[in-house]
């Protein structure tokens, strides 16, 4: 879907659809100042639409976009049927890349239904001005978060900060990626720090919101925290940037007791729809009935219907495998006996047995060649089952969940986190140790360690001290779309993937000559370049 037809979207798209339907029936009742938005509580709706377009992101942005283009995840480089992916982690995709396409379409679609919530409830006299500033600001939010992304996934962009007429779109060029940050996320997730705290936001009748799906306060000074610690690296390198990333941090790890699981136990859980948010400091939130997290059904690549319980069926997914350095890692055994109890069966799963009309599943082992002297081997195609609340996972810890008001495979309540308070407490670990601060740094290394039952670690200087945090949040972090996004911060991206084709023999699919300079971004969609022949510029790379 072209830009230029990206704005005739609207807010209020609350149920699933079809694609087409979705992209090109314009809910023309919206675009007028007499169809919508005459309450705070279709107000209130209108905000929950926007929301509601977050769901298409999992799948697209944190899975596919990021995770499988990051070295967190080996797939599978010859080509099939389902090519965007293998296309997507051997460095093949261009500016014809589906998914890129996809994603490209949905955050436009965030900030269109954001532009109008804006513009609506500027306009509007409500009775209650407190809900009313509360949703002008979560509609403040989700744009700077879409253009965050948005940026972050294909740098410079166009910039649409009102409801816009098609003639309008049609010749507006891009704009470089810092000016969007500076001039629209910025400003959009600072005013969302005037939002209410955790528990505190109210419906569209000043009621408390029951549920944890929406953004607050805290939420809005970790996306902040995360967009100035993108721009203290590369491609930005602003040296300013990690004091303002410190400053949002604070506020932020203030909070923690909100935010962190005192276990494993616990930590588990937060993994299951039963706990809904509990620990996250913002996630993308599911439901059943048709909205569930199909991303799992992508990621993973099978499970058998025991895993499945009511569905009935058997879940399938792709060729996308944990990458065996990363498998490494979780696999070390500690003092205490343990590997990293955040490994096997809960962030990966290495096989499992036969069942009726379902064959066994036996992951094999590679020797670790990529270790000079080592002796030890390593499952090469464990996949990924973190986000999914299986029936062992279930069982294992005391919980039950109803599967049989699953509408089908794809139809999972789990939700999405988006930031967690570990992903700030390392953040914050980086940032001390490029103040020298090793102590200070390994002791938040060490305390989610400590809670995975893994042993202690220890460092001599600050360089050290800062390998052991980038390999922490990698553990911790894995399968959440962030990795792709530090190796960027790092500049180490090129060197990684690099690495991660010669561990694996430099199959046939995969030539380190795609891994080329500027491909740390994706490619302008073809369609995009199209609108206007030489309005764009693509991206170095492509």
């Amino acid at each position: 879907m072209k830009l230029k037809n990206i704005i005739y979207m609207g807010a209020l798209l609350l149920t699933a659809t079809s694609c087409n339907d979705l992209l090109d029936k314009p809910p023309v009742d919206l675009l007028s100042s007499d169809g919508f938005y005459q309450t705070t509580a279709q107000a209130n709706q209108g905000i929950l639409g926007v929301y509601a377009d977050l769901r298409y992101a999992t799948d697209q942005t944190y899975y596919h976009l990021s995770e499988v283009r990051s070295d967190n995840v080996w797939v599978t480089p010859e080509t099939n049927g389902q090519r965007d992916y293998s296309d997507i982690g051997c460095f093949r995709a261009g500016s014809e890349l589906i998914m890129a396409e996809s994603a490209w379409n949905m955050w436009y679609k965030v900030i269109y239904d954001a532009n109008v919530a804006i513009q609506k409830i500027s306009g509007a006299t409500f009775d209650n001005t407190d809900v009313q500033q509360q949703l002008l600001n979560e509609a403040h939010f989700l744009r700077g978060f879409a253009y965050f992304e948005l940026v972050r996934l294909f740098g410079n962009i166009p910039m649409v900060t009102e409801p816009s007429a098609p003639s309008a779109v049609n010749n507006l060029p891009q704009s470089d990626g810092k000016t969007i940050i500076n001039e629209v996320v910025i400003p959009d997730l600072t005013a969302a720090l005037n939002l209410p705290e955790k528990g505190k936001i109210l419906d569209g009748v000043g009621k408390a919101v029951p549920e944890q799906g929406r953004a607050d306060k805290t939420a809005a000074a970790a996306m902040l925290a995360r967009v100035y610690m993108t721009l203290a690296g590369f491609p930005y390198n602003d040296t300013s940037a990690q004091a303002q990333a410190k400053t949002y941090l604070s506020q932020v790890l203030a909070k923690k007791a909100d935010y962190w699981a005192p276990n494993i136990t616990e930590w588990r859980k937060q993994w299951t729809p039963d706990y809904n948010n509990k620990y996250s400091v913002f996630a993308i939130q599911y439901r059943t009935g048709g909205t569930g997290n199909t991303g799992i059904f992508n990621f993973v690549k099978s499970l058998p219907p025991s895993y499945t319980a009511g569905v009935g069926v058997r879940l399938f997914g792709n060729d996308i495998f944990v990458e065996k350095t990363l498998r490494y890692e979780f696999d070390k055994v500690f003092s205490k006996g343990n590997k990293d109890l955040r490994g096997e069966g809960w962030t990966f799963l290495d096989g499992y047995p036969a069942e009726a009309n379902t064959n066994a599943y036996s992951n094999s082992k590679d020797a670790v060649n990529w270790i000079p002297g080592s002796n030890d081997s390593v499952y090469v195609q464990s996949m990924w089952y973190k986000p999914i609340p299986s029936k062992p996972k279930m069982d294992e810890l005391g919980l039950t969940m109803d599967y049989s008001a699953l509408k089908d495979y794809n139809d999972w309540p789990c939700n999405f986190p988006i930031l967690r308070i570990e992903d700030m407490m390392l953040l914050n670990a980086e940032i001390m140790c490029a103040k020298g601060n090793i102590s200070g740094a390994l002791a938040a290394v060490n305390e989610i360690r400590e809670r995975a039952g893994c042993d202690p670690v220890s460092a001599t200087s600050a360089d050290e001290a800062l390998k052991l945090v980038k390999m922490e949040r990698r553990l911790e972090l894995a399968g959440e779309g962030v990795r792709w996004f530090d190796e960027i911060r790092y500049n180490s991206w090129k060197q990684d993937i690099i690495e991660m084709f010669n561990r694996y023999g430099n199959r046939a699919g995969t030539d380190v000559a795609n891994v080329a300079d500027g491909r740390y971004i994706y490619a302008i969609p073809a369609n995009q370049m199209a609108i206007t022949p030489g309005l764009y510029q693509q991206n170095a790379g492509y």
